[in-house]
């Protein structure tokens, strides 16, 4: 396990597609990039692919010029189908996906963009991969709940490919960390499998990476697992929407399986937000509106600097802001988290 110097800041993935971007037509067209990438053909030749390359490559700074520490490729597409597609399209084996087609578009275009960032700032761009879970996977089958462990280990074997594939490291670009994500644990209390069972799944999907691992929960009710798992890393808690995660983990819990904390610091929970304002008239929300204010995340941040201290290796918003009104809303959400926990934190920290 790698020790913790200091804070990284970083995202979840999902953003807002540009102004002008037709949702459907990013869709649309998104197969048949995976394909042209795991073809090997470079997506600057493809006119036909601008849609996709343009939003990728003007989220992506966006996010860039947020400040985070560590940028998660700009996910615009349902965290779902991009894995689970080519998954089911391209096996070798029974759910297990051709290490040829495990491959994330939008990392294409975050090499390209790289160069220019390096060009820059004379740095490398740090690079954070979310790659959709197993269990998450497992329940878009047609299996459902009733959970076959050869089946959720071999798709925990195609995440792991996809993870490997990931992993870039030159001059101009570095993946820092990957993120599995797995929003329905411990809200999905039908699943007939061991906790062992899942245990297994979560290691096999990062297995033989010299990596820092995270993932993603939305409730720390499932904690156990990752707190039980060899591989992971680094836990996800979003503190700011749902303030009662602080009293689902605790400090000795950490240090005892030798585990960190990433802080959601900043709610992204836009639904919500939208309500509460349309229940007091508020139709039409500037930004100021919808996200939370600088004393709410510093707050939040604080209380848990107290409770997890050094145990904090992570800190940024709760989750993805892809349902957000506008990207200016989105990359203000991330202004602010990266604001604020260097605020606390005392100092403008760059990762080594």
């Amino acid at each position: 396990m790698y020790i913790n110097l200091m804070v990284i800041i970083d995202d979840i993935g999902s953003f807002p597609l540009p102004y002008g971007t037709v949702k459907e037509e990013f869709n649309r067209i998104y197969p048949e990039v995976m394909e042209a990438c795991a073809e090997g053909e470079k997506l600057e030749n493809k006119p036909e692919f601008g849609t996709f390359t343009n939003a990728v490559k003007e989220s992506l700074w966006r996010k860039i010029n947020s400040g985070l520490d560590v940028v998660n490729y700009p996910q615009h597409f349902d965290m779902h189908r991009q894995f689970l597609e080519p998954l089911m399209k391209h096996q070798t084996e029974p759910f297990i996906v051709d290490r040829k087609y495990a491959v994330i578009p939008e990392l294409y275009v975050a090499e390209q963009e790289a160069k220019k960032y390096y060009e820059e700032k004379g740095e490398a761009l740090k690079l954070k991969v979310c790659v959709t879970g197993a269990i998450e996977l497992y329940l878009k089958t047609d299996f459902g709940y009733n959970v076959y462990e050869e089946v959720l280990l071999n798709i925990a074997e195609s995440v792991n490919r996809f993870v490997k594939n990931s992993i870039l490291n030159t001059k101009y670009i570095k993946t820092e960390v990957v993120s599995i994500d797995e929003p329905s644990l411990g809200f999905v209390d039908l699943l007939n499998i061991d906790k062992e069972g899942i245990i297994k799944a979560l290691d096999k999907s990062v297995e033989g990476t010299n990596i820092k691992k995270q993932i993603h929960l939305h409730t720390l009710k499932s904690s156990e697992y990752p707190l039980n798992s060899y591989n992971i890393d680094v836990i996800t808690g979003e503190f700011a929407s749902t303030p009662k995660n602080m009293e689902l983990i605790s400090k000795r819990e950490l240090e005892h399986n030798d585990k960190f904390i990433r802080a959601g610091v900043v709610s992204t929970n836009i639904d919500y937000k939208l309500g509460k304002l349309a229940e007091n008239g508020i139709k039409k929300p500037n930004v100021e509106m919808l996200v939370d204010t600088y004393d709410y995340i510093e707050n939040t941040y604080r209380k848990l600097k107290g409770r997890f201290g050094e145990r904090i290796a992570f800190a940024g918003p709760d989750c993805g802001l892809g349902s957000w009104p506008s990207q200016e809303a989105a990359q203000e959400v991330l202004r602010r988290a990266v604001e604020v926990v260097r605020k606390v934190e005392g100092s403008r920290h760059k990762l080594q």
